[in-house]
């Protein structure tokens, strides 16, 4: 998800990457993809990535864009939040 607050006004877009091929994956070149082609398409203030296995637990975790960067997964069921 990209979000933008220019003017007030909040632009929210959605992209998925999808990974073909049966080469070795690497996460973060994923995301560094994800990020340059998202400039391309508009010049987002805020990135916020997310596996898609990884859904929200708690309704009080906010989607916001705070000035330093937060991981918002640091503990998982499958690992019995560890």
């Amino acid at each position: 998800m990209y979000m933008s607050s220019d003017l007030g006004v909040i632009l929210q877009t959605v992209s998925c990457l999808i990974v073909s091929g049966d080469g070795p994956f690497n996460r973060a070149m994923l995301m560094n993809v994800g990020f340059v082609e998202a400039l391309k398409l508009y010049n987002y203030d805020c990135f916020i990535f997310h596996d898609v296995d990884l859904l929200p637990e708690d309704d009080r975790n906010l989607y916001t864009c705070p000035e330093q960067p937060r991981h918002m997964s640091v503990a998982v069921d499958v690992l019995r939040y560890k």
